[in-house]
């Protein structure tokens, strides 16, 4: 039988590489199992032995079929990313070995990380010496922006104003601060002072501990803010404006890609949870990068452009929940243009290749946690999904409604908040849709050209992200619709709300009633009203009325500033069951150094105040009388009282002690 001599050449190095990987996995596992006679063991041996026996057949196949001195040359080029690619393999090995160490200390935990950035950078270096690259040089660059100067300042100027808008006065709307973005502060600042040094697992809510990493570095130049902590969702929420641009230039042109950008920039929806400290926002940022750099691999064919596209996508398990759904849709586009594109499973199938070893080399470490931990990867989905809590067959029992009746109700309470229901809940509580009426028709125009041209890969991609996103984080889950778990649907409404402004000028333009430079005035208009309508929203009436207030966020945010104003030798005393405890996030994050305890009046009798401490005493109205035997008891303090910024009326009375005062 005769061999196919480009087959047998690359067996010969596989069965090399593979051989290698294969011994060092299986004299790891017997180092982790301490020799002990286990099932690591066995597997460790029958690894080893298979290593040794591939190992073997390599070195067979190499006596009887020597590389000849042309396949040597036609490989050269291959050699030294095969290389990087071999060192990425190992240290990804080494990494999981670590991990594999329940009991790490610190100094291991960091030495993972390094491992593991060490491997992502033999991956980028092999890619980038594969493809050629060097620095363009200066000219080079210089005639670049010659050419694409007047996009670079269109698209430039509308992210600064997505930026303009997002930081505009930041710490004051949206008002107060919540909890949950205190609670994503604290874990920042675990990383800071080295409290948290396994990267590789999960925090506050189930994320990983990377989410939290850029607010660490944000708190290490503004300290424990509400400012540094919400800066995050600004830039993540001013790249998405970027990141939806490129995307809609990719799949349509620079018309529907200006066009969805400028709506993105100035779209409350996206606004608010660019400036709210949690990190939901990462989905618009996320879904957008990773479907511009599968677009742009299917495009180019390039192998580098895959491996780019796959270890972008295998990141996303590193961020908010809602991105792992991201790395479903960068497969399910790969998957339909092989099912759509005669030809391009084979044209591309090494490209293919580097898009999973991509994934793999990224998502591995963090996967290796979540495998131990299958019940911190389904936390939020658990907590939430109608079927996996079991919501959907009790609510019909208490109820009488069927399932699908109770399915139907929530199907139009998911999709209605687009045009027609109020935003209410879940960080937004909007008096209006996410659309305005005039956002409504041209979202919707868009929408139904895109069912018109379903079997196109770049509609049928937008269709399918939209609706998975609406049932997946809408339908199928409890109290829909939850403005959190449908944030990445933002970038799809912008895309297609252009794709409706742009077909509808086109059929002005078919009329005869504008020429094309009129036509894209028009688009240009339509796109500058909806921000004019948006932006007079949510910073006048949205933030007048303080749609997103709540006594107990509000008491902890103010009360909390009061603390940190006080100082560490203070201690904090609350008086606010049954509505507020103390240690609430947002207290301890702005004033962690400062004792914090609840009292009622049951505990009054048995009370004492420590010697050397000030004592901050805090009570919602209705426990006025139990601060008030407190000052009867300790005389000599102040007392204060702060009124509801967002309501006429107390939030809370305090009574402050300095140190040595009272007692």
């Amino acid at each position: 039988m005769k061999i196919n001599p480009t087959l047998l050449t690359i067996s010969k190095y596989l069965g090399l590489i593979l051989s290698i990987l294969l011994i060092v996995v299986g004299v790891l596992a017997l180092r982790s199992d301490s020799g002990h006679a286990s099932g690591t063991s066995i597997v460790g041996v029958a690894v080893i032995v298979s290593a040794v026996i591939i190992f073997l057949v390599t070195l067979r196949i190499a006596e009887q079929h020597p590389v000849e001195s042309d396949e040597a040359v036609k490989l050269k080029p291959f050699i030294i990313p095969i290389l990087f690619g071999t060192g990425s393999l190992l240290l990804l090995i080494f990494s999981v070995y670590l991990l594999s160490n329940p009991q790490r200390p610190p100094l291991q935990d960091r030495l993972v990380v390094a491992t593991w950035m060490a491997c992502l950078l033999c991956t980028v270096i092999g890619n980038l010496w594969i493809n050629h690259w060097q620095f363009a040089g200066w000219p080079a660059v210089k005639e670049w922006f010659n050419q694409n100067g007047r996009e670079i300042l269109i698209i430039g100027g509308i992210v600064l104003v997505g930026l303009i808008l997002r930081m505009a006065i930041l710490t004051q709307h949206p008002y107060p601060w919540s909890g949950d973005e205190a609670s994503v502060g604290i874990d920042a600042r675990r990383i800071l002072i080295g409290e948290t040094t396994d990267f590789f697992a999960a925090g506050w809510s189930g994320q990983p501990n990377w989410s939290f990493l850029p607010t660490s570095f944000t708190e290490s130049i503004w300290g424990n803010t509400i400012f540094a902590v919400r800066m995050v969702s600004v830039i993540a929420g001013t790249l998405s404006v970027l990141t939806v641009y490129l995307l809609g230039r990719e799949l349509f042109n620079r018309p529907v890609a200006y066009m969805a950008a400028g709506f993105m920039a100035a779209f409350p929806y996206n606004m608010q949870f660019s400036r709210i400290g949690v990190n939901n926002v990462m989905d618009s940022l996320t879904v957008t990068f990773v479907l511009w750099l599968v677009f742009r691999a299917i495009r180019t064919s390039k192998r580098g452009d895959f491996l780019w596209a796959g270890m972008a996508a295998g990141l996303t398990i590193y961020t908010y929940v809602g991105s792992r759904l991201v790395l479903a849709l960068a497969f399910f586009v790969l998957v339909y243009a092989i099912i759509r594109q005669r030809g391009f499973l084979k044209t591309n199938l090494a490209g293919l290749g580097l898009f999973l070893f991509g994934i793999f080399v990224t998502v591995t470490p963090m996967s290796f946690y979540f495998i131990q931990h299958p019940d911190i990867f389904m936390t939020r989905i658990g907590q939430e999904n109608i079927f996996i809590n079991h919501w959907l067959t009790l609510q019909s029992q208490r109820s009488g409604l069927s399932p699908l009746s109770l399915l139907w109700q929530q199907f139009k309470d998911t999709t209605l908040v687009f045009i027609a229901n109020p935003a209410v809940g879940n960080f937004f509580n909007s008096s209006l849709p996410y659309l305005t009426v005039l956002g409504s028709i041209f979202f919707l125009f868009g929408m139904g050209f895109s069912f018109a041209h379903l079997l196109e890969i770049k509609h049928t991609t937008i269709l399918v992200w939209f609706w998975a996103v609406i049932f997946l984080g809408g339908v199928f889950t409890t109290s829909p619709p939850a403005n959190t778990r449908l944030v990445m649907t933002q970038p799809a409404i912008a895309l297609f709300l252009a794709i409706g402004i742009y077909e509808f000028v086109n059929i002005l333009v078919k009329f005869r009633l504008v020429n094309g430079t009129w036509a894209t005035i028009l688009g240009t208009i339509v796109i500058v009203i909806l921000g004019a309508q948006n932006v007079a929203f949510y910073f006048g009436n949205y933030r007048t009325s303080y749609s997103f207030q709540d006594a107990n966020g509000e008491l902890a945010m103010e009360a909390g500033k009061e603390l940190q104003h006080l100082g560490p030798e203070y201690n904090y005393y609350l008086f606010g069951a049954p509505r507020v405890f103390a240690g609430f996030p947002t207290d301890v994050f702005l004033a962690p150094k400062n004792y914090m305890a609840d009292l009622n009046t049951d505990a009054l009798p048995d009370f004492s105040l420590p010697a050397g401490k000030g004592a901050f005493f805090v009570a919602i109205p209705d426990n006025l009388a139990d601060l008030q035997a407190i000052a009867d008891r300790y005389p000599g303090g102040t007392w204060e009282h702060f009124e509801r910024i967002t309501k006429p009326e107390i939030l809370y009375y305090a009574y402050i002690l300095p140190p040595g005062v009272g007692h």
